[in-house]
């Protein structure tokens, strides 16, 4: 039983329940209701309306961070589109919706990076690769792909793909490239230009050079225009070696499938090595493997085993090359350097087969080594591990004492360091801090009264002038410290942005040349025998959206904001979950 005490304080709580439940009508009366000659309340803000406008809201951004996912990362657009219909078929949000969104993204990005390049003050690299496709059986398509390569004042390397579209035959690529490049204003900046084989693009080279030389004048007269593909180069090479025996690789194929791979030649030397194996076990000795297959002999046997053997040794070259970690031009020229003593040591092989096949890659090797020599020996001076150290070394040991290589080096760096001299004289010193102390003392005017004294001082500060050495560069500076020890994982791009305030001058000389890609393609896929396949979920949309997304997504590598486009894309597919489940 409850006390009178008791009672009473549970009727003062219901009274003043009631109360606040009164007041929070009233109060919401006063928001907007109001009453009907009939009696009845009625709101003069529906809540429908205002969730309409929620949700119109929303639908907007979760479109817009659709379209971003598409544009900046791998999402194919069909496929992402059939996910959200999925989340609500409601909603009318289709694919030509997103399409326009992403356009309209391409758009708005394009304006920036074009800002981005005009106000760049650095030599921008350009490259041409072409893929293909196969829509129909035995039907190709070709596409070509427009690089911009240039390291920006952060120091960090960019490839920007400027423009992705399909041609009709390989002859087209010089009239594209100089299409692509309309409306971007970057040609007085361009310094070179990286394509695959030159015997397949040598005219459009051409074509490009003249076109870029009526804009501005090229380094060194253009000397360092014409870039070929490393990564193709050396594979060119490996598949001469494999076309002396390809009537034997065609014979042991059938003993020993290879299966279906992708074209890769390090995959091919493999399958090769495997069957050498399996030979040498006498897999393909018994009389039911020659009954009925052709069987190659001792010396096509030997043939294949000394083949075999050289594409080893290019291949811990090529393997160390591609996929080293931090890949800028300056790595290039001491691997290539082993590839040439490989093929020298080779040269001297006792079987005449393979002295024949290594004298057909050295021809190959030395006509790449002399259109891309001065490129490769001035990116890798910009290494502070070698600069004209490692030239001087690698001259003595391939071409004798005379120092032929060294000078014309010398002379055209020295060449290009006064042209960096020339443009930048007013954005940066030529002379560091620590470089005043070679300057001549300033003598105070004023310091003597008597003219002949002054007279006598003026001809001391003559002498000085004639006779102290002048002020050091900041490329004489580099040059003359001494190199760094040897490191596997360095950066040559962290090295130059903490050396930047050092050397003013020659850290723009470096940024520029150390941008330059040697090879189109890194990694495995610098292995290739053959153009690269295009991706077809991007060739398979029009031409327009192709273009746009191949282009946004190299603009957009940043890990920070790549994690802000998953997050908008989980936030969006949520708001249209959340849309699905109030409709």
């Amino acid at each position: 039983m409850l006390g009178e005490n008791e009672i009473d304080e549970a009727n003062d709580s219901k009274v003043r329940e009631e109360t606040c439940s009164h007041e929070t009508e009233d109060d919401a009366s006063d928001d907007g209701d109001s009453v009907s000659d009939d009696g009845n309340t009625f709101s003069s803000n529906p809540v429908t309306s205002v969730n309409d406008n929620e949700i119109a809201s929303d639908v907007e951004k979760a479109r817009d961070a659709l379209a971003k996912l598409i544009c900046f990362e791998e999402m194919p657009p069909l496929a992402t589109t059939k996910f959200l219909h999925e989340l609500n078929p409601k909603l009318e949000v289709g694919f030509h919706t997103v399409e326009a969104d992403c356009l309209e993204i391409y758009e708005e990005e394009r304006e920036k990076i074009k800002e981005v390049l005009r106000d760049f003050d650095g030599q921008i690299s350009l490259s041409v690769e072409i893929s293909w496709y196969e829509k129909r059986y035995c039907v190709f398509y070709d596409y070509m792909c427009l690089r911009a390569h240039f390291i920006d004042d952060s120091w960090n390397l960019k490839n920007w793909v400027l423009n992705f579209r399909h041609i009709r035959h390989p002859f087209e690529v010089q009239g594209a490239t100089l299409e692509s490049l309309k409306g971007w204003d970057v040609e007085n900046k361009i310094s070179t230009l990286t394509m695959v084989n030159p015997d397949d693009y040598d005219e459009t080279f051409e074509v490009v050079k003249d076109h870029i030389q009526s804009k501005k004048e090229l380094q060194l007269n253009g000397q360092l225009f014409c870039v070929y593909c490393c990564g193709d180069f050396i594979s060119l090479m490996v598949q001469d070696a494999f076309n002396e025996i390809r009537e034997i690789i065609d014979t042991v194929s059938e003993l020993y499938s290879f299966g279906k791979s992708l074209p890769l030649w390090y995959l091919t030397n493999s399958r090769l090595k495997d069957a050498l194996e399996l030979e040498s076990m006498g897999e393909f000795s018994s009389k039911d493997v020659t009954d009925h297959y052709k069987v190659p002999s001792a010396d096509e046997w030997n043939k294949v085993r000394g083949i075999c053997k050289l594409v080893d040794s290019i291949y811990e070259v090529a393997n160390a090359l591609f996929e080293t970690k931090h890949i800028t031009s300056n790595v290039y020229l001491h691997h290539l350097q082993e590839l040439q003593a490989i093929l020298t040591q080779e040269s001297s092989n006792s079987d005449s087969f393979i002295r024949t096949v290594v004298e057909k890659m050295q021809q190959k090797f030395d006509k790449y080594w002399k259109d891309m020599f001065l490129v490769l020996t001035i990116a890798t001076v910009m290494d502070p591990r070698y600069k004209m150290k490692y030239i001087e070394f690698s001259s003595s040991k391939f071409e004798g004492s005379d120092g032929n290589s060294q000078v014309r080096v010398l002379e055209a760096i020295h060449s290009l360091y006064d042209d960096y001299v020339t443009r930048f004289s007013g954005k940066g010193n030529s002379t560091s801090s620590t470089q005043e102390e070679y300057s001549p003392s300033h003598i105070e005017e004023g310091c003597c009264n008597s003219t002949v004294v002054f007279s006598d001082l003026q001809e001391y500060q003559q002498f000085i002038q004639c006779t102290s050495p002048p002020p050091r560069s900041d490329l004489d500076w580099y040059l003359k410290e001494p190199v760094l020890p040897w490191s596997q994982d360095f950066n040559a791009l962290s090295w130059w942005r903490a050396a930047s305030p050092k050397y003013p001058i020659l850290s723009r000389m470096a940024r520029d040349f150390l941008a330059i890609p040697i090879s189109l393609a890194t990694s495995f896929e610098a292995f290739y025998t053959q153009k690269r396949e295009a991706d077809r979920r991007i060739i398979s949309l029009k031409p327009a959206l192709m273009n746009a997304l191949m282009c946004t997504r190299s603009w957009y590598k940043s890990t920070e904001n790549s994690n802000g486009v998953w997050t908008s894309f989980w936030w969006s597919s949520y708001i249209f979950l959340d849309i699905k489940l109030n409709l």
